[in-house]
């Protein structure tokens, strides 16, 4: 079993992703996947000329061995101006699976940092992605849920997806609704409050309003803002 696969996302500006790639590479890296949605922080306005104003943003995924995740993390850091308010932010998981590249997949061994290695999230703290799956149009909701709770921001990409209370039909042939897919990078200690609050916004426990879960990140880099006020719990 290999245990040292990661899968990092960067989510950076609009039209940012083939310079990020192309350096992600430099390091290391044999490819990325983009996928295109919209994102909102504390820093991004959110109107312009009283009209809601779109934050277009590109969301690269890029799997990784362990031992050069510090160099392709830097490098996309540094092309992306990650951790410029308004830039776009990052962070690696674990993957106890990688699948389709075989180069990386027969790599066995668990790389440890090194002693004094300096480490991408600098704070320490740890972070976990609050991923949180909603009918279309809800996403609003959940990212000013979030925000209330102290949440920076959030970033939104749209999918499709059917439940058992979803079965919708025209003229014979199935109907998918369509989702919004919200990413919300917090501190572990912001989580439970923030997720109460996403809960409470949407009311997660009616059928069909959609589903929320959590997965722990192993680092993130990026978040150079990171000094937040630990938001009192509801």
């Amino acid at each position: 079993m290999n245990l040292n696969h990661r899968l990092m996302v960067a989510i950076v500006k609009r039209g940012y992703s083939r310079a990020v790639i192309a350096e992600a590479k430099k390091a290391g890296a044999d490819g990325a996947t983009i996928l295109y949605g919209e994102g909102i922080g504390r820093n991004e306005k959110p109107t312009f000329l009283g009209l809601p104003a779109t934050h277009e943003k590109d969301i690269i995924f890029i799997a990784v061995d362990g031992s050069i995740e510090m160099a392709v993390a830097e490098a996309v850091a540094s092309c992306a101006k990650l951790g410029l308010p308004g830039n776009g932010l990052g962070f690696t998981v674990h993957l106890n699976q990688l699948l389709g590249v075989p180069h990386l997949s027969d790599r066995i061994k668990f790389v440890k940092p090194k002693k004094g290695e300096r480490q991408l999230n600098s704070t320490q703290e740890q972070f976990q992605l609050i991923v949180t799956i909603v009918n279309s149009g809800d996403s609003q909701k959940v990212v000013a849920a979030a925000a209330e709770a102290g949440a920076e921001g959030g970033t939104i990409l749209t999918g499709r997806g059917t439940g058992v209370n979803e079965q919708k039909k025209f003229m014979n042939f199935s109907i998918d609704p369509e989702k919004d897919i919200v990413l919300t990078l917090v501190p572990e200690s912001y989580a439970h409050a923030v997720v109460k609050s996403i809960e409470n916004a949407i009311d997660l426990y009616s059928p069909g309003q959609g589903i929320a879960f959590l997965i722990d990140v192993e680092e993130v880099f990026g978040v150079n803002h990171s000094s937040l006020n630990k938001p009192s719990t509801p």
